[in-house]
């Protein structure tokens, strides 16, 4: 198994456990706390779903949300632990997979690195013609604006042109 494989494999799995502990964290606690941890939840799920596709695709930001989801899932685990009024079952187990699944997600980021602008190599020549025209021309020339990319030909000089069988436009001075 590949190594990216597998720390999307371990991902994948942190999250599963921190979110099923959350939830059953969620669902022990009283009417109005209730409400609003389930809205957090709820929030927290539609970003880990945002950070999994971003994942499959191989997005260079999947990474940074995701080390933000289990920041905030271990964040909100311990608010529950502080506001439950019962004990909160695989508590520990839970925080320990957030704890993993942040380490695995700063690790696995990779370094922005600046676009390089990419720098025009092909110098064309000083005469274009067509591969399907009997002549050559200025590249200034109307004709010679109307050709093309994959049907041109440039030539350095008059002589080159003239030796591969093209006859003199007269917008060439």
């Amino acid at each position: 198994m590949c190594k990216k494989t597998l720390v999307s494999f371990a991902m994948y799995a942190a999250l599963l456990v921190v979110f099923l502990g959350l939830i059953n964290a969620v669902f022990n606690l009283g009417r109005f706390a209730f409400f609003g941890e389930l809205l957090i939840l709820l929030g927290l799920l539609g970003l880990g779903l945002v950070a999994v596709v971003g994942l499959n695709s191989n997005f260079s930001w999947s990474h940074k949300l995701l080390a933000g989801i289990f920041t905030l899932g271990i964040l909100d685990l311990l608010f529950i632990k502080i506001i439950a009024t019962t004990p909160i079952s695989f508590f520990k187990e839970t925080i320990i997979a957030a704890l993993a699944g942040l380490l695995i997600a700063l690790f696995s980021m990779e370094e922005e690195k600046p676009k390089q602008q990419v720098k025009k190599t092909h110098k064309p020549g000083k005469y274009i013609a067509s591969k399907s025209g009997s002549k050559y021309h200025a590249p200034k020339c109307d004709w010679a604006k109307k050709i093309k990319k994959q049907n041109a030909v440039w030539f350095n000089s008059k002589e080159e042109a003239k030796k591969a069988g093209y006859k003199l436009d007269s917008c060439v001075n």
